[in-house]
């Protein structure tokens, strides 16, 4: 979740600062989120101001439900959702999260003497894998198995490189956007056999993946 924080030195519109709710949260009530935050926090004046962010809580959200959930015909409150790994990392890149905490809100915390940001680092992808692989199986197996989902949608590379090496089974370990995308594949958790829909990540960005999603969603509404 992110409040759009400003001081007298500095200031930041989209600042991480507490999970979402649950994954692929629709920030629909991002405005009182954000001010139990602020009173559990003890939020003081001379901090600045913390307001919420409006377009990006719960961005990712909301297009999960318009491009994924919508052309499938599924409710949000019908779906099961989780993370192949419930931790909050942030890149370093320029622009990014991690940038305009370490530039932007560091300096000024430093001279205040509050605390500084301590988020972790994204690692490398095959990192990433491994990591819910190995120390995240037994939760989504069980996950799997509490849900009794008939369909299991997977959002990204990583999400599906994740699914394969715990199912198995006919699933690959990455997206194509060729002809393929948006084939079901079957997997079997505990003996019980569902169906596996890879997709793209709705942060995904490049207009080819974009045209190639795009594509299915006219398809499913066919």
């Amino acid at each position: 979740m992110h409040i759009r924080w400003k001081h007298p030195q500095q200031r930041i519109a989209a600042l991480a600062v507490a999970q979402e709710p649950w994954p692929f949260w629709a920030g629909e009530d991002e405005a009182e989120r954000v001010d139990q935050w602020r009173h559990a926090v003890g939020w003081r004046p001379e901090w600045g101001t913390a307001e919420p962010v409006g377009h990006v809580n719960g961005s990712s959200g909301r297009a999960v439900q318009e491009r994924v959930l919508r052309p499938l015909g599924i409710e949000p409150g019908q779906v099961w959702m989780t993370d192949a790994l419930p931790f909050f990392h942030v890149h370093r890149t320029p622009r990014s999260q991690g940038e305009a905490m370490s530039t932007r809100y560091d300096p000024v915390a430093r001279e205040h003497g509050w605390p500084v940001h301590r988020l972790p680092t994204r690692p490398p992808v095959d990192q990433l894998i491994q990591c819910a692989v190995t120390c995240e199986r037994t939760r989504i197996l069980d996950e799997m198995t509490d849900s009794s989902t008939p369909l299991l949608i997977t959002l990204g590379n990583e999400a599906l490189a994740v699914a394969a090496r715990l199912l198995g089974g006919t699933l690959p370990d990455r997206l194509t956007s060729d002809g393929s995308y948006g084939q079901r594949h079957r997997a079997t958790v505990n003996g019980k056999s569902f169906e596996v829909l890879p997709l793209v990540h709705p942060g995904q960005r490049g207009t080819h993946w974009r045209q190639t999603h795009d594509q299915w969603v006219e398809r499913s509404a066919e």
